[in-house]
């Protein structure tokens, strides 16, 4: 596999693998058969000795000098790391400097002027894949597992790392493999008086593959959720206080709050820890019907980020009236997980509640009073009800977080079960074998056995360079 328009594991890479900003150290990592002589030209040790004559994992004190004045640009520490037994599989030298840019970008320079050469995005860990180190769902959860932001989604991203959900994957592919082994044996001997499996034990074995598959795939909605954040769209007409809402959850004044209507013009979003779980809240403009173009393109936008949500809090106000816009308004969402919310019950009331809970029934409608603090927890607990039936815990079973193996594995499932109708109706081999060697094939694009050089660049250009 080739990465376009880079050369692969014939060259040495190097990158600052640390984020930028001010900080202790930052890193500069080379990887390749030359790592050790590009160290050997840029790093003076305090004990004398080259780099490139040191045992593997040894650390020394040195200093990394300018090439053509040999002028110490900084002091740092170089850890040598040799191949096999490193992340990339290749020879590795990491050389830590000051923190902040200045001194990074400084070394990283004389490495590249010695002879590296920059790194593409996530080229170390396409590296590490390519030399068969780790796989490519682990190498995935590598970017999950950096961009864990909770405890639950690290965890998650953490599993997937160790290789377990790889394992179930080669489990299925091994055991389609093993029918299709079966299948393949019947066609190729068909005119041999040889006993062969028969079509109802291949019928019970992918009975038995579908059924895992099928298992794994139910587990995406809530695994994306744990491993990405769900996605939370506050909704409803003006001035009901959905900015206020919005803060309250937040815990912080993000939004301008205002008594006029109309202070949420566009679509403001923010991400919150709910029970461990991270969210996106959108607050979005009051949902009226207006000839403004602003207020109509802020509209628009509302109902295309309610299509995409996970979770709507629809909001009305406990001192107005139902009215045919609430309804409106409902009707758009109440195909989605609903969180139906009545604000400002210190206000005298106007609203009809009972006409309210027969409109929204089943669900159950929240009260709240932001101002005078009532009713806030109530929410938050409909809010982790909706996510995870209340109890939100890491799972116990492995479990899909990217919505790319979901695609996959729901198009192994379909090839598995046309292969199933085959067993059940007019028995063709031909059919059968195609049918399995499809699911092969899907489930590789996971793994990375069948994955184009398209597919990784697609893959690893999320990454950030250094990683």
């Amino acid at each position: 596999m080739k990465m376009v328009g880079v050369v692969m594991n014939n060259d040495t890479i190097a990158a600052i693998s640390t984020p930028e900003g001010a900080g202790g150290i930052s890193i500069v990592r080379l990887s390749g058969k030359d790592a050790l002589k590009i160290a050997d030209r840029v790093f003076s040790s305090s004990g004398g000795k080259a780099p490139s004559t040191y045992k593997s994992h040894t650390v020394r004190h040195g200093y990394v000098n300018a090439p053509d004045t040999k002028e110490a640009i900084d002091e740092v520490i170089l850890t040598v790391m040799l191949s096999p037994k490193t992340y990339t599989r290749e020879d590795i030298v990491e050389i830590n400097c000051h923190g902040g840019m200045v001194f990074s970008k400084k070394v990283l320079e004389v490495c590249l002027v010695e002879g590296a050469r920059l790194a593409a995005p996530g080229e170390f860990t396409r590296r590490a894949f390519l030399n068969g180190r780790i796989d490519l769902s682990q190498a995935e959860a590598v970017m999950d597992a950096i961009k864990s932001e909770t405890d639950l989604a690290g965890k998650v991203a953490a599993r997937h790392l160790t290789g377990e959900f790889s394992k179930s994957l080669r489990n299925f592919r091994d055991a389609i493999i093993e029918i299709l082994s079966m299948v393949e044996l019947a066609i190729d001997f068909s005119e041999e008086d040889v006993a062969f499996a028969r079509k109802e034990e291949i019928a019970k074995r992918l009975s038995e593959v579908r059924d895992s598959i099928l298992n794994l795939i139910r587990t995406a909605d809530a695994g994306m959720i744990l491993s990405s954040g769900a996605s939370i769209v506050i909704s409803g007409r003006p001035n009901v206080g959905k900015s206020s809402l919005m803060n309250a959850l937040l815990r912080k004044n993000r939004v301008i709050v205002a008594p006029t209507s109309g202070t949420t013009r566009d679509i403001i979003e923010e991400s919150a820890n709910i029970g461990g779980v991270k969210v996106s809240l959108a607050d979005t403009a009051g949902i009226i019907d207006t000839e403004d173009k602003i207020e109509k393109e802020g509209v628009k936008r509302s109902f295309e980020k309610l299509e995409l949500s996970d979770i709507v809090i629809f909001m009305m106000d406990y001192s107005r009236k139902l009215s045919p816009r609430d309804e409106k308004i409902y009707r758009k969402i109440k195909h989605k997980n609903v969180i139906i919310v009545v604000n400002k019950t210190d206000l005298a009331k106007k609203l009809d509640m009972g006409e309210t809970e027969r409109m929204f029934a089943p669900e159950k409608v929240l009260k709240l009073s932001i101002l005078k603090k009532k009713g806030f927890n109530a929410v938050e607990n409909a809010i982790k009800q909706k996510l995870f039936g209340g109890k939100i815990k890491f799972p116990e079973e492995c479990v899909v977080t990217n919505l790319r193996h979901k695609k996959i594995l729901e198009k192994t499932l379909k090839a598995v079960e046309r292969a199933r109708k085959v067993t059940n109706g007019e028995y063709n081999e031909e059919l059968l074998a195609s049918d399995l060697n499809e699911a092969v094939y899907e489930l590789g694009l996971i793994t990375g056995e069948t994955a184009t050089s398209e597919v990784l660049d697609k893959i690893f250009s999320r990454f950030c360079i250094g990683k």
